[in-house]
């Protein structure tokens, strides 16, 4: 780039642009690289863009431009001289930043089962897949619920209380009694039922018995 079209696009004033080639700016370059690896690599070329950074001359600024001050010393009939120059130019300030991608199979395969994990999604999915896709669903089947008989479910749940509570007699000793008015007051229709109705249940859990009367 020549020094003509740097300044054109970081200045448009042209009377701005005479007040720095005379007392001096700061220009920055900055050069942007976006490449897709994936594509050809002769495709990834940088963007450039200029801007002015030194404060415009018609606003009056404290500090014109852009100077710096250095000395040049010698020695002469054995006396020691110094020469201090100020000197006005531009100051050109080259600011580069880029990223460049490409496509990953793996990395695509942790981000999507990350975010499945975190919404909670694991676990559906893997219950649809093995109840109704996989060979073994039957099994896993009989593993998750547990078919119970409804004719039958009342009864066996007194018995089995009736024996968890014969094992800690000495901390209910008058569920033996509870027990029987229980089997007494219950009566059970005996009109027909189709024996093929079942219902899912969970597990069953006998917290403390509470006396009850007809």
């Amino acid at each position: 780039f020549r020094i003509d079209y740097i300044m054109n696009e970081a200045e448009k004033n042209i009377s701005e642009r005479n007040l720095m080639l005379r007392h001096g700016g700061i220009i920055r370059i900055k050069i942007d690289w976006d490449c897709n690896l994936d594509r050809n690599i002769k495709l990834c070329k940088p963007e450039y863009s200029f801007a002015r950074l030194d404060v415009p001359f018609h606003e009056k600024p404290f500090s014109r431009g852009f100077n710096f001050r250095y000395a040049s010393h010698w020695k002469r009939n054995k006396k020691h001289f110094r020469t201090l120059t100020k000197a006005f130019g531009l100051r050109l300030v080259i600011a580069v930043s880029g990223k460049a991608g490409k496509f990953n199979f793996i990395k695509l395969t942790l981000n999507t089962g990350s975010l499945v994990g975190l919404f909670g999604l694991a676990t559906f999915v893997c219950d649809i897949v093995l109840l109704h896709l996989s060979k073994n669903s039957s099994t896993y089947r009989n593993f998750v619920f547990e078919i119970v008989h409804l004719r039958t479910r009342a009864t066996s749940s007194v018995k089995v209380s009736k024996k968890f509570v014969q094992k800690h007699a000495d901390k209910y000793p008058n569920f033996n009694s509870n027990i029987e008015a229980e089997l007494s007051c219950e009566t059970l229709d005996n009109s027909p039922r189709s024996s093929r109705k079942t219902v899912t249940m969970g597990a069953v859990t006998f917290m403390n018995p509470i006396q009850s009367a007809c």
